[in-house]
């Protein structure tokens, strides 16, 4: 029988979210904080300023602890994000190192075969040269008919002066 685990799961939480612009809530002291971890952040850096200057230095180190506390996120979500930049950008630079060793190889093989072709190719060529007389000497030449181009409008006999026609006609 299967045991299936109610409640919180034995695994530890990788939580791989670094979405900066992620929402969090923050319950502190007085207050209940809610946005990003940069927002929450300053919103306790203001509170403490405020507190100082209302003269509680109790309750400004309190704002300013929990400030810590989302200064340390807002720094580790930057150095994940910097992590991720410097990967991409280092997977970046391997595919063109292989995409120009790629070109390299064929610029090789082709002079290679270039090489190898300009050897054979004299031979080669003399006996496409040769196939293509033979073929063309034994096709029977045929003339091209061009297709007479269509009368033009001036030319047709309607347009044709009617005293023409008629005296054509009445001479017959």
């Amino acid at each position: 029988m299967n045991k299936r685990h109610r409640g919180r799961s034995r695994r530890p939480n990788h939580n791989t979210n670094t979405n900066p612009n992620r929402s969090l809530d923050s319950n502190g002291p007085d207050i209940r904080v809610r946005g990003s971890a940069q927002t929450i952040y300053d919103k306790y850096i203001t509170l403490a300023r405020d507190a100082r200057s209302g003269g509680s230095r109790v309750k400004a180190e309190n704002y300013l602890q929990h400030a810590e506390h989302y200064l340390r996120l807002v720094q580790e979500q930057q150095e994940k994000a910097a992590a991720l930049v410097e990967q991409k950008q280092q997977q970046h630079q391997a595919r063109q190192a292989q995409q120009q060793a790629q070109q390299q190889q064929q610029q090789e093989k082709a002079k290679a075969n270039g090489n190898a072709d300009k050897a054979n190719g004299n031979a080669e060529k003399s006996e496409k040269v040769e196939t293509e007389a033979v073929e063309a000497s034994e096709k029977p030449k045929t003339r091209s008919r061009r297709k007479k181009p269509a009368p033009k409008p001036a030319e047709t006999e309607v347009e044709k002066e009617p005293s023409e026609s008629s005296e054509a006609s009445a001479s017959e």
